[in-house]
């Protein structure tokens, strides 16, 4: 069973209150529900700063005032700002050694997203990628609003057809699709291969190099636009490719390939299907 996400002021309350005098913890936000494993790391990392600051030599409860406040960036990520004023607190999260990035990113990897520590002049934000926010709800608490659905990724667990004619470049390709975890790669060198393969298998997504030799993939991707697979054309002479009309929407990235400029044309591929 899945565990329960954990409301971010109650664990603050509970990792921080219980440190300070009576009214030093301030805090602000939205009601807002953080994943299980996130807020694992999060009330870890709270527990060291808790620590250290103690460890500079005096007691926190001494701290006069500790202000956070989180909101929602425009990415979904909830964003927390965490101020010590006065006392050990401010000196410590200011000056004195806080958790590492060794030590603050335990969270399994989801993709390429973990909480996020950095240190300011004021003191420590924390970063929660919108994959491990579980729930937003109202400044008044009355609704939770679930976060949008992540796109699914275009090549995690994806059969993935690549049409290039030079070996070498589709080897190398390949290998970087295999490490995004592409499920399948099948590299072909031709336009007439391409279509004697989509005329038996069906590809999730593909990748087709615009110019191979004296001809070009787009008697392949006509083929694919009517089987509704999506595909990103790929070519190394910039924008002098004349594409025909019913291509001209199709994305198209430069060489040599860069996985993440990869990535989000096959994903603009996908939602214009979806």
């Amino acid at each position: 069973m899945k565990p329960a996400a954990t409301d971010l002021e109650q664990l603050i309350q509970s990792e921080l209150g219980p440190q300070l005098r009576p009214g030093a913890l301030v805090v602000a936000g939205p009601a807002v529900a953080i994943e299980a494993r996130a807020s694992a790391v999060m009330a870890t990392a709270l527990r060291e700063l808790v620590a250290e600051a103690q460890s500079a030599g005096a007691p926190l409860a001494r701290c006069s005032d500790v202000a956070i406040a989180w909101s929602r960036d425009d990415q979904g990520r909830c964003v927390i700002e965490l101020e010590g004023v006065g006392g050990p607190l401010t000196g410590h999260l200011n000056g004195g050694p806080v958790p590492g990035p060794e030590q603050c990113s335990a969270l399994p990897r989801a993709g390429e997203g973990m909480i996020r520590f950095d240190v300011s002049e004021r003191g420590v934000r924390i970063v929660v990628p919108a994959r491990y926010v579980a729930g937003w709800s109202p400044i008044d608490g009355r609704e939770i609003i679930a976060p949008a659905a992540a796109p699914p990724d275009p090549l995690i667990g994806r059969r993935v057809l690549v049409l290039e004619d030079q070996l070498i470049i589709a080897l190398d390709l390949e290998a970087l699709l295999r490490e995004q975890g592409a499920a399948e790669v099948h590299l072909l060198g031709s336009a007439a291969e391409g279509l004697r393969f989509v005329a038996s298998e069906r590809p999730d997504v593909a990748i087709l190099d615009v110019n191979l030799g004296s001809t070009t993939s787009f008697p392949v991707a006509r083929q694919l636009l009517r089987l509704g697979v999506p595909f990103i054309f790929a070519t190394g002479y910039g924008n002098e490719v004349e594409f025909p009309p019913e291509l001209r929407a199709v994305p198209l990235v430069g060489k040599p390939y860069c996985i993440e400029t990869m990535r989000k044309a096959l994903l603009a591929s996908c939602m214009a299907l979806a």
